[in-house]
């Protein structure tokens, strides 16, 4: 869960939207990876210090575990004169069933998508 309320979401205009309707306060992801972004980029999606990165996670012998500290499961950045958003996890934006990605009740997950592509376009600044 990446929340106002824990500190999780970044401070961006994806996240402040245009106006109090478009505000991020919660969004919960429900898998993926964690990502670090280049210099200059902007955390969206802000993984807590005990967060850690699994790998070989269906093969329990050979799995092996990573602190995910610092790093993010969103973020943005202006390249040359675009924008480029990268989101380590794709199930936080589908609307697959009834309780999952976009249709969890309760969160900020379909206006998260929503202003991404404002942001993108340039409607968001």
């Amino acid at each position: 869960m990446f929340s106002r309320e824990n500190k999780a979401l970044g401070d961006h205009a994806i996240t402040r939207g245009r106006n109090d309707g478009e505000r991020i306060n919660r969004v919960l992801s429900f898998t993926g990876q964690s990502l670090k972004g280049p210099e200059g980029s902007t955390p969206i999606l802000k993984l807590s210090d005990a967060a850690y990165d699994v790998f070989d996670g269906n093969k329990p012998e050979r799995a092996r575990m990573t602190s995910a500290a610092g790093r993010s499961q969103a973020l943005a950045l202006v390249f040359g004169k675009g924008r480029v958003v990268v989101f380590g996890e794709a199930a936080m934006l589908t609307a697959q069933e009834k309780n999952f990605g976009m249709n969890y009740p309760g969160t900020d997950n379909r206006q998260l998508a929503l202003n991404t592509m404002h942001w993108l376009t340039g409607l968001l600044k």
